[in-house]
């Protein structure tokens, strides 16, 4: 039997390539059609990412800076401490916050919290909560221990120096009305702790501690 009867043989016993290519062009496609689908779901997951990144990025504020002397006059105005022992100028953690936002609220238990259990990194550091002015409020919404550290932002002035286009933001201001962090959004007890006493730091070198 010669090679050529050989090939046309094993050709003849072969399964016929046409039928077999269709019958798993089926299963193939639709591997395909989800390999597609999963890659541009991927790739939109990503581009969402990218944008949110952006637009987080986009609403940082470069720190440290100057809150301006007729906005630092008004917080100053506004802040309480829990002692009246403390060297002057005093820094202040000004919390700016909504009556209506679950975040802030969560925000200021937490901070309402630090006070409840005199937390050491609140000695000597004042607090004033600041909200936009919505009318009069039948109902209290502050816990207790921030009640007598509310201040009215009437005017919108404090949102601008902070640049608070989400609440609630934190600032953490120096004696000397300088904004050495800012917070945007639900912080940690831990975080909060850890920005308190920066802010007690760079506090103390501005009075010529060490």
């Amino acid at each position: 039997m010669t090679d050529v009867e050989d090939r046309s043989r094993s050709e003849a016993a072969a399964a016929p390539e046409g039928p077999a290519r269709r019958a798993v062009a089926g299963p193939l496609r639709a591997l395909a059609g989800a390999l597609l689908i999963g890659a541009t779901a991927a790739a939109a997951s990503l581009g969402w990412f990218t944008w949110r990144h952006r637009v987080a990025s986009a609403m940082q504020v470069r720190v440290p800076y100057p809150l301006g002397d007729a906005v630092w006059k008004t917080v100053q105005a506004g802040a309480r401490t829990s002692t009246t022992r403390c060297p002057p100028p005093v820094p202040v953690a000004v919390l700016y916050v909504s009556r209506s936002c679950a975040h802030c609220e969560a925000e200021l238990s937490r901070w309402a919290g630090l006070i409840r259990h005199g937390s050491p990194q609140l000695s000597c550091v004042a607090i004033a909560v600041v909200a936009p002015y919505a009318g009069p409020v039948a109902d209290p919404w502050l816990p207790t221990e921030l009640a007598r550290s509310l201040l009215w932002d009437r005017d919108g002035s404090i949102a601008r120096a902070l640049d608070a286009r989400l609440v609630p933001v934190a600032a953490f201001v120096t004696g000397a009305g300088v904004v050495r962090e800012r917070a945007v959004g639900e912080a940690s007890e831990v975080a909060t702790l850890e920005r308190l006493k920066s802010l007690r730091w760079f506090a103390n070198i501005e009075r010529g501690g060490r």
